[in-house]
């Protein structure tokens, strides 16, 4: 019986060899398929976006410009599509942001396995392609084309309203998604002109969730001194007929403002804001690797107050509603730029959550941004 055994065990060890030699020496096996990440190589000029995969570590790995990657691509990034790591002729660009990507095949080497397509052999007929012999990816600083700021936006735990439940009855939206409408349209709104924006909060950079973590887990907050910045340039409100600033501001005027307190609490001092500092002394260092970054805009608490004891109307029982913003500034070397307030003031009212962020919001994105020095 051993021997049966001992003889059936060699004999499937001779097929198997077999079977390996013969799948060895034949491309396109089950051998050169099996690895189902297959990656281009850096001389390539079209790549198979993969799970996972982001704008920004894509221009890091191919070492091509940021902004150059996503306009090939139309700012476009799909698991399965082609994208373009040259740049294509206009219709070749629309039709790789429409069509699926093709299944690629790949050559069995002792390399790294390539991805090669028919979409990518059509591509370096027509364009010039990068260089073929691959190099380290530099660090973003050294290939950024614009000034970059990274937004911060406010952790959830420092949003305090007292008027979530009327907003969230008239919007048709759970009382919870509240705070997050205010932290993602302001986040989005933070945008200024002529610098390169990156957002943790839905952009398309890294893992927004861990990066976030890291970031709120590395700061301290604390009621400071405002920090008037020396790049100030504050937007005029404008005061057009109609405009609901201008409205709250006239009913002020009517029922007369009250004297203020002699002494006032800290949290209602004006001459005082709610800043951040970074307590991580690896914090600059490890974000300027990451993102090449110029200026951090943190936004530190977010504010919805109803001021009972201004009535803007008691026959309708309206009344003053404050939005406010706590805001730092730093550059890259960690030097606070500007630490400061901005308080909008609306009323309560008007309680649809989009006609509060058209009204308030971009004035104060505006303001906030104004700290920060023109672009270069």
């Amino acid at each position: 019986m051993k021997f049966v055994l001992k003889y059936l065990f060699a004999s499937l060890t001779l097929l198997f060899v077999f079977a390996l030699n013969q799948a060895e020496a034949k491309p396109g096996n089950w051998l050169t398929s099996i690895n189902p990440h297959t990656i281009a190589a850096q001389g390539d000029s079209v790549y198979l976006v993969q799970q996972g995969d982001t704008y920004y570590s894509l221009s890091r790995r191919f070492d091509i410009p940021l902004d150059s990657l996503q306009r090939w691509n139309n700012n476009t990034l799909q698991i399965g599509q082609s994208l373009y790591l040259t740049n294509p002729k206009p219709t070749t660009a629309v039709a790789s942001a429409a069509k699926p990507a093709p299944k690629p095949t790949a050559t069995a080497t002792k390399a790294a396995p390539v991805a090669i397509s028919t979409a990518s052999a059509t591509a370096k007929q027509t364009v010039e392609s990068t260089s073929a012999s691959p190099a380290p990816a530099p660090k973003p600083a050294a290939y950024k084309t614009k000034s970059r700021i990274l937004v911060v936006p406010f952790d959830p735990h420092l949003y305090f309203s007292d008027a979530d439940a009327e907003i969230a009855r008239q919007s048709k939206i759970p009382m919870q998604n509240v705070r997050h409408v205010f932290r993602g349209r302001l986040n989005a709104m933070l945008a200024p002109d002529g610098y390169e924006t990156i957002h943790l909060l839905g952009g398309v950079y890294r893992d927004s969730v861990s990066e976030l973590s890291r970031i709120y887990k590395s700061l301290h907050y604390a009621y400071q001194d405002n920090k008037q910045s020396k790049y100030n340039h504050q937007p005029e409100v404008k005061e057009e007929k109609g405009n609901i600033l201008n409205w709250v501001k006239d009913q002020k005027q009517k029922i007369g403002s009250r004297g203020e307190p002699a002494t006032v609490p800290v949290a209602q001092d004006p001459n005082k804001h709610f800043g951040a500092t970074v307590k991580d002394p690896e914090f600059f260092n490890y974000f300027n690797n990451q993102y090449g970054i110029d200026y951090y805009v943190f936004i530190n608490q977010f504010e919805v107050k109803t001021i009972y004891e201004n009535c803007l109307d008691r026959a309708a029982l309206n009344y003053e509603r404050d939005f406010m913003v706590h805001y730092s500034i730093y550059d890259n070397t960690g030097q606070l730029v500007s630490g400061n307030k901005i308080n909008i003031p609306y009323q309560s009212n008007i309680n649809n959550v989009n006609r509060i962020v058209s009204d308030s919001m971009p004035n104060m994105a505006e303001r906030v941004l104004s700290d920060l020095p023109n672009a270069k």
